[in-house]
């Protein structure tokens, strides 16, 4: 199950929101307001329990559906704006690795990660009033061979815990990754360019971008 927000907090910016965010995880709500985005957070609670024989990118695409749509229907008061959920799967040679229950368990996904490839799935869906936009979005990750000893140190740097497959490319385990072929943020959580245009294409943004993108003007810059 996803970690749980109350189901409208408003995100410190001073003006209006842009966008409802159906997501309890922080790195998608970071990688969106880098952008200036004003954000709704509406965290949902779905089951995430894959189906008997269910192809991963069918799981992924169905959580995140269920996610938006849960979303969309108590959006209530905010649902003018537009609602974006998505979900995030690591998969190597078939199998689906989700988030580490513990340290035993980082260790082994790690070691299943060593030395090869593996893909990182988002798929996220956008319910604009009657529209309905979804996209499901794919980087293949090379992972370098890993000594005992880092293994070690990285289970016990504690930086797996909560996601994914087990790393997270933005921390340390950045080191591990030799090759990344397809959208980096996409291995972050949300596929950020993808995501943007489709926005823009549903006119869900009028008011993006912000003047600096949100980003307080220095010394010395001018109006």
């Amino acid at each position: 199950m996803v970690e749980t927000t109350p189901l409208m907090e408003a995100t410190s910016a001073p003006r209006a929101p842009d966008l409802l965010l159906a997501s309890a995880s922080p790195r998608r709500r970071e990688l969106l307001e880098r952008l200036g985005l004003a954000l709704v957070v509406a965290a949902t609670d779905v089951d995430e329990t894959p189906l008997d024989g269910e192809r991963p990118t069918d799981y992924v695409k169905r959580v995140a559906g269920a996610k938006c749509d849960a979303a969309f229907a108590r959006a209530g008061a905010q649902g003018e704006l537009a609602v974006l959920a998505a979900d995030t799967i690591v998969v190597v040679a078939g199998e689906i690795l989700g988030k580490p229950a513990d340290d035993a368990d980082a260790r082994r996904m790690l070691e299943r990660l060593a030395g090869r490839k593996h893909e990182v799935a988002t798929a996220y869906r956008i319910r604009f009033g009657e529209r309905v936009v979804e996209r499901t979005v794919t980087t293949v990750v090379t992972v370098r061979a890993l000594a005992p000893a880092e293994l070690d140190a990285y289970v016990a740097s504690g930086e797996w815990r909560g996601k994914a497959g087990g790393y997270a490319v933005q921390g340390i385990a950045g080191a591990f990754v030799a090759e990344l072929r397809g959208s980096h943020t996409n291995v972050i959580g949300l596929p950020v360019a993808e995501v943007l245009a489709d926005l823009q294409a549903l006119g869900a943004l009028p008011r993006y971008p912000p003047a600096g993108f949100g980003v307080p003007a220095g010394p010395g810059s001018t109006a």
